[in-house]
């Protein structure tokens, strides 16, 4: 699936557990396939994650976005409206959301040369 604004489109998962829904947001193209997972691995987190969790008659979106890639206010606000959309049981209800928008700074890994 993608998520699609304006000039803007990357790649999106959508894992479920019972009506929570999390997203990540990625480019696919640079995903490593099955027969790529020997020796040096290099693994793309990709540009953050969504989470919209339902309370009750409410719910909560939650997550973080990289801010060099989710660049404005309205991208993040598209990227809310997009979790929001792809749940029937999120229409007409109060949805309060904190999204953080991040700068990576540093990275731990294991890559599996070492």
């Amino acid at each position: 699936m993608k998520f699609e604004y304006k000039n803007f489109s990357c790649d999106v998962d959508i894992f479920y557990k019972e009506d929570d829904l999390l997203i990540r947001f990625y480019d696919s193209s640079n995903e490593q396939e099955e027969d790529e997972i020997i020796n040096l691995v290099i693994v793309d987190p990709g540009f953050g994650y969504l989470y919209i969790k339902f309370k009750g008659d409410a719910a909560l979106i939650g997550g973080f976005l990289d801010e060099e890639v989710f660049s404005s206010d309205e991208l993040v606000d598209a990227a809310i409206d997009f979790i929001e959309n792809l749940s029937p049981k999120a229409r007409n209800i109060y949805i309060p959301h904190h999204v953080d928008c991040v700068k990576r700074t540093s990275f731990v890994e294991y890559n599996g040369e070492y």
